[in-house]
């Protein structure tokens, strides 16, 4: 858990600097660029309360170390691409570039979703029935949960 919490803590340190310039912490801007939860982020920051097996921990972490970095990657190319439409709009550019500036984003957006999608079906393989509730109850109780209608 020590080990998770300190590349955690690692990351978060160094995507830090690449979104000084949005605004927005890295959560904020992962938030902007999909409308998925982040359930992995509940398992790296609370996992000790759902009695993960050493196979569980391990999987989870090799899915975290694997994806987290290209989400982040994904994450920043939409910042910077919206940046970049912005500026094109002020500046005169063509509805054709603004167009292909737009399904850029869509590409990427649609390509988090898609990972967060396969986090979390990955995740409902690997945790037990009663994880899985826990991490959504997690989810909900934190400042992450979605806000309801």
């Amino acid at each position: 858990m020590k080990t998770r919490l300190l590349i955690l803590l690692s990351l978060f340190s160094l995507s830090f600097s690449a979104f000084a310039a949005t605004g927005m912490t890295p959560e904020q801007m992962l938030h902007h660029a999909n409308p998925m939860p982040n359930l992995m982020h509940v398992i790296m920051t609370q996992g000790d309360k759902l009695e993960l097996t050493e196979k569980q921990s391990k999987a989870l972490d090799e899915w975290h170390s694997k994806n987290h970095p290209r989400i982040m990657e994904m994450v920043k190319r939409v910042a910077e691409l919206e940046k970049t439409l912005a500026n094109e709009a002020l500046d005169g550019a063509s509805g054709a570039v603004l167009q292909q500036i737009t399904n850029e984003i869509f590409k990427v957006r649609e390509n988090i979703i898609k990972t967060k999608l396969a986090c979390r079906n990955n995740m409902h393989n690997i945790l037990n029935p009663k994880q899985w509730d826990k991490v959504v109850e997690l989810y909900k109780a934190g400042k992450q949960a979605p806000v309801k209608d």
